[in-house]
């Protein structure tokens, strides 16, 4: 056998286990992108669950205050009905700033703040918002380790063929970007 194709048949051997094994990293960066936004969708729907129970107990001190509790309910049935992963980000994004609202409204019902399975509904809800916020930064970091795998060479010729296109970060719009005011926290 001539050593030229000897060479060739090598050559084209290692390109094509080192072909392999970057097909191999996408695709893992890839899965854990879809396994980080599955752990927001759980816990969304902890979240979802949750709500129903902290309405109703809301609702008996809170009667004047409907158009927080419909527009609770309005967003839930949003992020249920969610199609795709930035329609039930925004509707879920949005349901966070009111439930920061029904928060600041409770401080009006000293009878409300006193109640046990109110207190540990309160408790429930907001650290399953600390497990979104958490579940939110390993999807962004997921995405990041993504992107940053089928953009740079050589992974960008096998993302080419397999037409991987970059995956958006889940951002808080400005708007609902707020600052801390100490004082009140200190206050309540």
């Amino acid at each position: 056998m001539n050593i030229s194709i000897v060479v060739f048949l090598v050559l084209t051997a290692l390109m094509a286990i080192f072909a392999i094994i970057i097909n191999n990293k996408i695709i893992l960066k890839k899965n854990q992108v879809a396994q980080a936004y599955g752990s927001i969708e759980i816990y969304l729907k902890k979240r979802f669950d949750l709500l129903p129970n902290l309405a109703a107990m809301v609702k008996k001190y809170m009667e004047h205050e409907k158009e927080i509790l419909l527009k609770v309910t309005e967003l839930r049935s949003q992020v249920e009905g969610a199609t795709d992963q930035k329609e039930k980000i925004e509707a879920s994004n949005q349901l966070t700033k009111i439930l920061g609202g029904i928060n600041i409204n409770i401080e009006n019902y000293p009878e409300l703040k006193a109640d046990k399975q109110f207190l540990h509904l309160q408790y429930e809800v907001s650290e399953m918002e600390d497990q979104i916020s958490a579940a939110r930064r390993a999807f962004n970091a997921a995405v990041v380790q993504y992107n940053n795998q089928i953009q740079m060479f050589p992974s960008s010729l096998i993302a080419g063929i397999r037409k991987d296109e970059k995956e958006l970060l889940l951002e808080i719009p400005k708007s609902d970007q707020k600052e801390v005011n100490l004082n009140q926290l200190l206050n309540s």
